[in-house]
């Protein structure tokens, strides 16, 4: 047998032996019918083929015939075929007649392939035919689809995909040696076991020298993948025209419309629904006729590059329009919405943007962004299109941040009217929230507006990182001049905050920030920063309260980048209410809402010091390293992320004993903030560290210097919790018992719970033995309470005992 004869038969062994039969007993003049019933690919036709040559070998007489698109769109299209072989012109009846007197002088096969594509005469003769050849030695064979049987009572001969044992023969007669499993396993995973995409794949191989190795693994999915796009479309052009509109209205709509409706958007005129769909399942491109889909291994793009893009958008249209009527599932009509031109009805854009929620909730941005770009293709108003932009923008931040933040940038610089100032504003705030402090600056310095937004749009810009430190005055960028004291929200949470900053009129401080938090503010940037002026000034509860309300206004506008900074700085404030348990875990929803790379670079630091500082008050000092050096200094920028990243590495460097280090982090973070004149120990306690640091160095002189320094800054701020730490790095630097008493006199009723219970201890460390155990007994209450390790362990060191 020649090698295409082996390619051609193997594993089918079984089927041979049924067929080489049927042959011989024809050859003595016995008649028989069979149908060879496979989908294509399986190698049917190689089959027929051999029947054919079985039977001219026997001096049988043949006469062959096929179906195809001509013969499926016409009427009795085989009996032409078979009978002008024998240039007779006979029809019908007729037709069977000659042939059964043709079976009387000597034995007959009839052999026709691809009968499943025959037009309903052509099927009806071949099964009357059949009728008949039981009376002459005649022998009728079929290659059908299992789905279409053609002769009654037929023998069936089935011929299924090659399994595993079949492509490892034609890969051993392809390469002469043996396969590895896997390569054969991947072989027919990938081209579904179907003969004429295995013969090429192995072609292919073959010419460009691959081993049928594991090695080879990609190089073999790469080819079976081209092989198939190509087979795809070698069969979609072989198809009747209505067939292969059919298949393109399955590929576009999938498995999401009913036969039913499918049919209703083919518009199948000469050929009938289950008839089409039974030709397509076949040709092996169709899964099923029950709830048809394209099978596995057919490339769409194949299906549908014939199809002109205006064809093809005006079936997505027509499909979408039908599904929406029909109440099929919303992200399916999206899906079709995305394929077809805008049409300019009330419904779509509705529909959009819920489906790109849904789909962002469902952690799947890209698809979000693909509706919300078809939305903006409609026809909208201009506030429902920059409340689509804004969502686009956010959507992308979680793919392809730059761009979003480009997105907003342009949106806020662009004039809008009037009822788009709120929409403005969030975009102000995810843009704030993202992190890129130089885009947000040279953005919020040229803002421009018809609307009544522009002041706290702008205001913005002087809690950017760096902003103080430039000089509109000389042009270098066209700001707006920072709010001072008002009664505007927006304005008056950024007023509150530079009071804060700056450590000055903490009763100003106070009441600003008040009205960001009550009115409220409309920018949740400005109540953020309100929120932590209200810390700042010791109202913990009023703070709180507020951040709660940002974090729970802001998932409801879905602002995703504002969301971790509420997060963190709530967690900031939990800290110093000493509920460390609640601030981790707002520092890890931070996170996972939103993960470390979706933020600015010049943003990451912020969220991972948090973590550190956490970690060491609960005394997991290696989880703090860690995290510490998972932010190397050149993955960071040099606003204040950076500035409190390097107070947490100096608090650690402080605990773990390195004092040269601590004081180095301290004095970067002093730099940044006194070139900005936040001067408030309230806003970031640094000198405390620093004059700890240089005690601990040796360098008492300095470390005398800057702790006074820093209670003289946090008198004239005046909050109680500032002038305690105050105090207690006065006690810890130049000693005595004043200090201590001071603070614990001061954090009496206070909030702050940590911080009165290390007031506590710095006070028990220098009291009489006496006087030192309640104030230990109740540092040790608070470290239990609050989970604080690291005051846990300090209280013990100084002589408590659990129970004592």
């Amino acid at each position: 047998m020649s090698r295409d004869a082996v390619v051609r038969l193997v594993e089918r062994g079984s089927a041979l032996a049924v067929l080489e039969e049927a042959m011989r007993v024809l050859a003595s003049g016995q008649p028989s019918s069979l149908e060879i019933c496979g989908h294509r690919g399986t190698g049917r036709t190689s089959v027929l083929d051999h029947v054919v040559t079985l039977a001219v070998r026997a001096g049988i007489t043949v006469l062959t015939g096929a179906g195809g698109s001509e013969a499926l769109a016409g009427r009795g299209g085989v009996v032409t075929d078979l009978m002008s072989q024998l240039d007779s012109g006979e029809r019908g009846s007729a037709a069977i007649d000659r042939l059964v007197e043709l079976a009387r002088t000597g034995p007959l096969l009839v052999a026709v392939d691809d009968a499943d594509r025959l037009d309903a005469e052509s099927l009806a003769w071949l099964a009357g035919l059949a009728g008949r050849a039981v009376q002459v030695p005649m022998a009728v064979v079929v290659v059908t689809d299992p789905s279409l049987p053609v002769l009654p009572g037929a023998t069936t001969v089935v011929l299924r995909p090659l399994g595993g044992d079949g492509v490892s023969a034609l890969v051993t007669d392809g390469f002469g040696m043996r396969g590895d499993d896997e390569f054969v396993e991947a072989l027919r995973r990938h081209t579904g076991g179907r003969l004429p995409a295995l013969r090429l794949v192995l072609d292919r191989c073959a010419e460009q020298g691959l081993q049928p190795g594991r090695a080879h693994l990609d190089a073999l999915v790469r080819i079976a993948a081209d092989v198939l796009a190509e087979l795809t479309t070698r069969i979609v052009r072989s198809l009747p025209a209505e067939a292969a509109g059919l298949l393109r209205v399955i590929a576009i709509c999938g498995s999401s419309f009913p036969v039913d409706l499918i049919g209703v958007l083919a518009r199948l005129r000469e050929v009938l629904l289950d008839r089409a769909l039974e030709v397509l399942v076949g040709a092996g491109l169709v899964t099923d006729t029950a709830r048809p889909e394209l099978t596995t291994g057919t490339d769409v793009t194949r299906v549908l590059e014939e199809m002109p893009a205006e064809e093809r958008e005006e079936l997505c249209a027509r499909a979408a329009r039908l599904g929406h009527q029909c109440a099929l599932a919303p992200a399916d009509v999206a899906s079709l919405l995305t394929g077809a031109s805008p049409l300019g009805e009330s419904w779509v854009v509705p529909l959009l943007r819920a489906v790109a929620r849904d789909e962002l909730d469902g952690g799947r941005p890209a698809e979000a962004i693909r509706c919300l770009r078809r939305a903006l293709t409609e026809p909208v108003t201009p506030l429902v299109r920059a409340e689509l932009v804004l969502e686009l923008a956010v959507a992308e931040c979680a793919v392809t941040p730059v761009a979003g933040d480009r997105r907003l940038a342009r949106m806020l610089l662009e004039s809008q009217p009037p009822e788009c100032a709120e929409v403005r504003l969030a975009a102000a705030d995810q843009l704030w929230g993202r992190g890129d402090a130089a885009l947000l600056r040279r953005t919020l310095s040229a803002v421009r507006s018809a609307g009544g937004e522009l002041d706290a749009v702008t205001a913005l810009y002087w809690i950017a990182d760096d902003a103080p430190v430039e000089t509109p005055e000389l042009g270098i960028l066209d700001s707006a001049q920072r709010p001072g004291a008002c009664a505007d929200p927006d304005l008056a949470g950024v007023a509150a905050w530079t009071c804060v900053a700056e450590g000055v009129d903490a009763a100003q401080a106070r009441s600003l920030a008040r009205v960001a938090v009550t009115t409220p503010a409309r920018s949740l940037t400005s109540r953020l920063f309100a929120c932590l002026s209200l810390a700042a000034v010791d109202d913990v509860a009023a703070a709180l309260a507020g951040l709660d309300l940002v974090v729970a206004e802001a998932r409801r506008r879905r602002l995703t980048a504002v969301v971790p900074q509420a997060l963190l700085m709530r967690a900031k404030v939990l800290v110093m209410a000493g509920d460390l348990d609640a601030a981790s875990a707002d520092l890890d929803r931070a996170r996972s809402e939103f993960p470390l790379e979706n933020l600015h670079p010049d943003a990451r630091p912020i969220l991972v010091a948090g973590q550190v500082l956490v970690s060491i008050e609960r005394g997991e000092v290696e989880q703090a390293i860690e995290l510490s050096a998972s932010q190397p200094d050149e993955w960071i920028g040099f606003g204040y992320s950076r500035t409190f990243l390097n107070f947490a590495r100096a608090v650690l460097a402080l605990v773990t004993g390195d004092a040269a280090e601590a004081v180095a982090k301290a004095d970067e973070c002093g730099r940044w903030m006194l070139s900005r004149q936040w001067v408030n120990p309230a806003a970031l306690p640094w000198r405390s560290v620093a004059a700890a640091a240089l005690n601990a160095a040796g360098d008492h002189e300095r470390a005398a210097r800057t702790c006074v320094r820093d209670l003289e800054l946090a008198r004239r701020w005046g909050a109680p919790s500032t002038t305690a730490r105050a105090h207690l790095s006065c006690a810890a630097v130049i000693g005595g018992e004043e200090h201590p008493r001071e603070a614990v006199r001061l954090l009496t009723g206070s909030p702050f719970l940590l911080l009165r219970a290390n007031a506590l201890l710095a006070l028990a460390q220098v009291a009489e033995p006496g006087a030192a155990a309640p104030l230990l007994r109740e540092a040790a209450e608070i470290a239990v309470r609050c989970r604080s390790t690291a005051v846990l362990h300090r209280a013990r060191g100084l002589g408590w005992e659990p129970g004592a």
